[in-house]
């Protein structure tokens, strides 16, 4: 069964065919997500991407991965932070199943990344697993037991709105685009010459500004991991998002952090390991959560 894979984020949206093992069919393409400070235009966009996959390919799935807190049964997301204006009650399985006939299935796209790297990734193997990723914003998800944890309101695992001692959101301290501002104030370089990869450079060629940026924003992390640890106490803890691809220089510095910190080394987690799937991970995890909607694919 051939599946289009769609992955809505705040700053891109990304699509490729796979079929239902999870392997990409096609490759993986990227579109900037269409939105204005009001509004966004992301339906029109996936119309456009469905329909120009359909010409090339044979499609019998769409599964979708998408920033918001999504009810997964009526597959519509029914919470949106400000990095997708007005995006809140958009009916993504409706609009797509009703104007296709192709059968959609939608999941948050953090719970689509846990569920990739537990399938594929980092997490395999594992029975409980919370994976954090680090972006525009920070998003969370729990696997327990196997099985992807929604929550009774659809929202568990979301990290990323935890309160602070300075009256912000975790996401406000330690995303990446809370570094690139702190390291924009430390340096005095404006933030649109920067990017997090530029930043992660300066630190490892020891750059005082740039480690210290980094170091503030995994003191931040930290505090939404030891929550995560002392709620859940997974097997694993999987970083997830852009700063992934930081594995060799972060991953011992967030283990070391929530050591430090936590009231006894026998509730640290077995492992803390940054994802492996890269930008594939929420389209693996939504074809895998299609796969378990629609039991009767192999």
């Amino acid at each position: 069964m051939d599946i289009l894979a769609i992955d809505i984020g705040g700053t891109a949206i990304k699509y490729g065919l796979f079929d239902s093992s999870g392997s990409a069919l096609t490759d993986l393409y990227e579109k900037v997500t269409p939105k204005s400070e009001t509004t966004n235009y992301i339906m029109e966009t996936i119309t456009q991407i469905v329909k120009y996959m359909k010409e090339k390919h044979t499609i019998e799935g769409i599964a979708v991965s998408t920033a918001g807190v999504v009810d997964s049964q009526s597959g519509s997301v029914v919470f949106s932070g400000p990095t997708i204006p007005d995006y809140t009650n958009t009916p993504i399985k409706q609009i797509i199943e009703e104007s296709f006939g192709i059968p959609c299935e939608v999941e948050n796209d953090v719970n689509c990344a846990a569920l990739g790297e537990w399938w594929k990734g980092a997490g395999k193997g594992s029975s409980s697993l919370v994976c954090v990723t680090i972006g525009t914003g920070v998003g969370g998800a729990v696997i327990l037991n196997g099985q992807l944890w929604n929550g009774a309101s659809y929202s568990a695992g979301e990290l990323g709105y935890l309160p602070m001692p300075s009256g912000k959101m975790l996401q406000e301290e330690a995303s990446a685009t809370s570094l690139i501002a702190n390291y924009s104030l430390l340096s005095g370089i404006p933030v649109n010459q920067l990017n997090g990869k530029i930043i992660f450079e300066k630190a490892k060629s020891g750059e005082g500004k740039a480690i210290k940026a980094i170091d503030n924003m995994l003191t931040a992390l930290n505090q939404g991991l030891l929550a995560a640890t002392y709620l859940i106490s997974p097997d694993i803890i999987v970083i997830g998002g852009g700063v992934a691809v930081q594995k060799e220089y972060l991953e011992n510095k967030i283990e070391a952090k929530l050591k430090q910190h936590i009231i006894s080394d026998r509730m640290l987690p077995g492992k803390i390991n940054c994802a492996e799937l890269g930008n594939s991970a929420g389209m693996i995890g939504a074809i895998y959560h299609f796969k378990e909607k629609h039991s009767t694919i192999s």
